[in-house]
């Protein structure tokens, strides 16, 4: 390779550098959403922190087939149209794309209007995630400012505050209490 080549290389890693990779549907293998849904306009008021509540996953072959599982699961027994998270957290510390953050989610009920889902996989009541994946979330919030995706004052809230849950798990939830633009309230 000439040095022109490794200056263009050089270059093309810092333009993206600060930008958390996502892991797309079609890398995860993600079934079509099988019927309409609303949609909302971008930026949002609020993040909402939630946990699947499941097993953990800490590599890529482990986390597509999480997201595949609760995509089946949320589509065939609780009958939404497609995986109800905008975003979920893997343990290995990679961001998979849910359903678009223009369209509402289905993960807190007349909540879910207004609230970008971003949902760690894996259960946090008593062991919090791992830093790999806490930091890919703290990047993803920022780049959803930057992108437009969440207004800049932001409200950050956890699952159970809008929704009748125990989501997020108590350790991930003492966590998250900490982190820039948390709320108490909606």
């Amino acid at each position: 390779m000439t040095w022109i080549g490794l200056l263009i290389v050089g270059l093309t890693a810092i333009a993206v550098q600060g930008e958390v990779p996502i892991v797309t549907r079609a890398e995860w293998n993600a079934k079509p959403p099988n019927g309409t849904i609303d949609s909302m306009e971008t930026p949002l008021p609020r993040a909402v922190i939630a946990h699947t509540a499941g097993g953990a996953c800490a590599d890529d072959v482990t986390c597509s087939q999480h997201m595949r599982n609760l995509q089946n699961f949320q589509m065939s027994k609780q009958k939404f149209s497609d995986i109800g998270y905008h975003y979920l957290i893997g343990g290995n510390g990679k961001v998979y794309e849910g359903r678009s953050p223009s369209q509402r989610g289905a993960f807190a009920g007349p909540n879910n209007d207004g609230s970008l889902g971003i949902a760690f996989i894996g259960n946090f009541e008593k062991r919090a995630p791992n830093k790999e994946a806490l930091d890919a979330a703290k990047e993803l919030l920022e780049q959803a400012v930057k992108q437009a995706q969440l207004v800049e004052g932001y409200k950050l809230l956890g699952h159970r505050q809008v929704s009748a849950t125990m989501s997020p798990g108590e350790a991930l939830y003492a966590l998250i209490q900490q982190w820039p633009n948390w709320s108490e309230d909606m």
